[in-house]
């Protein structure tokens, strides 16, 4: 399993002092969406002059322009980016066609997917490199997603599973079990008062 921070804020300042923090915890630095429409494609460029070292994932949420928007990901240094998964099969197809064009990978977000396993098997089949089971912000009051990615990864492997959206120390012990390639963490170590403790304890769960 690698371990992705999502780092989705709305200045720069306190972003990287929190991935300065945490570089030596965490496999993918994640430009988040929050952080992409404050500062644009430049903030993808500046983590990965920041972190050569780190695979950096840029959270497009591509809904349309699904080759477009691929390519320019790369261009500003990333080496992962997403896709919606409820986005037309063009722009998917699109998506996809940009990260085997630019020997990049492509994650697609679930986010408000309904019929997740006929979805997911259809994205792979195309090669989609990862189907990201998310529980989005504004539902993780009232619902939780999460143990879709063990029924997802009995279809497709758990090698071309992530997950993300809420996720905290209890819910990594069961990701444990599951293994997924990719699992995405946020505000449980952003928002902490210690970041570096937050993201031993993410890790202390997933891996000890």
């Amino acid at each position: 399993m690698k371990l992705q921070i999502a780092l989705d804020f709305d200045n720069m300042e306190k972003c990287l002092k929190v991935s300065d923090a945490v570089r030596d915890y965490v496999d993918i630095m994640e430009c988040g969406t929050d952080t992409l429409v404050r500062y644009g494609m430049e903030a993808v460029k500046t983590l990965k002059t920041r972190y050569p070292e780190k695979t950096i994932l840029c959270d497009q949420k591509i809904m349309d322009g699904g080759h477009f928007f691929g390519c320019m990901a790369n261009d500003f240094g990333a080496e992962i980016f997403t896709v919606l998964g409820v986005a037309s099969d063009e722009t998917v197809k699109g998506a996809i066609k940009a990260a085997k064009e630019r020997g990049i990978q492509v994650l697609v977000d679930m986010c408000s997917v309904i019929n997740y396993e006929e979805r997911a098997v259809k994205l792979r089949s195309w090669g989609a490199d990862y189907i990201c089971i998310h529980t989005p912000t504004d539902l993780q009051s009232s619902v939780s997603f999460h143990k879709n990615v063990g029924k997802i990864a009995k279809i497709i492997g758990a090698k071309h599973c992530a997950v993300a959206g809420g996720i905290d120390p209890e819910r990594c012990k069961y990701l444990r079990d599951i293994q997924p390639e990719i699992v995405i963490v946020g505000s449980y170590i952003t928002y902490s008062k210690d970041p570096v403790q937050a993201v031993k304890e993410i890790r202390g769960a997933l891996y000890d």
